[in-house]
């Protein structure tokens, strides 16, 4: 996520507030056992293009698919909460009436943006790194949707969030409120 090409250099860089989501499907071990090798690629397409439809008609974009998952991002502007906690909602519904488990977390914070590579705008920066490593956290928790403290307290007012605890994120100094919802 934070390979910069080598024609971009630091002035074509510039900061802003993002919201993150990072979603990943669970499980494989057990879902190669369930499906067929022709079964999962089609599955996991059909997943891939359904939350796609979902970010880019809540206002977000795609930024990378990563396999067996996906990093999505909006563009801070008035409104846009709204309009993450609907996707967050539709993804909530999705993971009750999905064949492929999955999980997926939250972050607000500023990223660092410029260029472009394969047609994808390039995101990097701390907040990147730490929301890859808060799916890593939910993971060890077990849990299936999680929120940072920064992206929870923006959404309260669209839902309701349960307190996480405080946890370590690797790479990260302290331990960090987590939220879920």
């Amino acid at each position: 996520v934070s390979d910069w090409s080598s024609d971009v250099c630091s002035s074509d860089l510039k900061t802003t507030s993002c919201w993150l989501l990072v979603a990943d499907i669970t499980g494989s071990t057990q879902l190669h056992q369930r499906f067929t090798p022709e079964e999962l690629p089609v599955l996991t397409g059909q997943w891939l293009a359904e939350c796609k439809q979902l970010i880019e008609e809540c206002g977000g974009s795609i930024n990378k698919f990563l396999g067996d998952g996906f990093f999505a991002y909006w563009h801070n502007r008035d409104g846009i909460a709204l309009q993450v906690a609907r996707a967050m909602e539709v993804l909530k519904r999705l993971q009750d009436g999905t064949k492929l488990p999955f999980r997926f977390v939250v972050h607000h914070g500023t990223v660092f943006v410029g260029g472009t590579s394969l047609g994808e705008e390039n995101l990097s920066g701390q907040e990147v790194n730490f929301i890859f490593r808060m799916e890593k956290v939910a993971a060890n928790m077990g849990a299936s949707r999680l929120l940072s403290e920064p992206a929870a307290n923006l959404l309260m007012a669209h839902f309701a969030c349960e307190e996480a605890g405080q946890h370590p994120v690797p790479s990260f100094e302290g331990k960090f409120v987590f939220r879920k919802f």
